[in-house]
């Protein structure tokens, strides 16, 4: 079985465990692996199902961290500005202009946080189902032994 097949079904249960649940997510997973594999060799199938499940879930820990990545980079920017914008209140003259450059700002640095906020929650649910898939594998594994 080639690594594009099993990419695919990996893909194909963390959607359907997004959308329609663990049960049949699980179902139509072994289905899939069961039918584009022959009786023998499901068991290599599961042995890279679950090798590339933990590649996976290595590399998801690697990005789990939430500072880093270019979000950090505009997180900074962001609060650059913000500190630019104070300065410009203190200005008589351009009062208007440190207002509306606060303003923006703020928004922006709410909408970035509420970003990796819900980037670092999403990578969180991604291993828990990858650690799913390596149960099922491991399981496939038990009663194929």
């Amino acid at each position: 079985m080639s690594k594009e097949t099993v990419d695919e079904a990996i893909d194909m249960y963390v959607k359907e465990r997004m959308a329609k649940g663990k049960q049949l997510a699980i179902t139509h997973f072994l289905a899939n692996l069961y039918l584009k594999e022959q009786s023998e060799g499901i068991i290599e199938c599961m042995r890279r199902v679950r090798g590339m499940t933990r590649y996976y879930i290595d590399l998801t820990k690697v990005m789990l961290n939430p500072f880093k990545g270019p979000e950090v980079a505009w997180l900074f920017s962001m609060i650059n500005i913000a500190i630019y914008a104070c300065f410009l209140i203190s200005v008589e003259e351009q009062r208007m202009l440190g207002f509306a450059l606060l303003s923006g700002t703020l928004v922006n640095g709410a909408y970035l946080i509420l970003t990796m906020t819900r980037k670092w929650c999403d990578m969180h649910v991604m291993l828990a189902i990858y650690d799913e898939i390596v149960q099922i594998a491991d399981h496939e594994l038990e009663t194929l032994a």
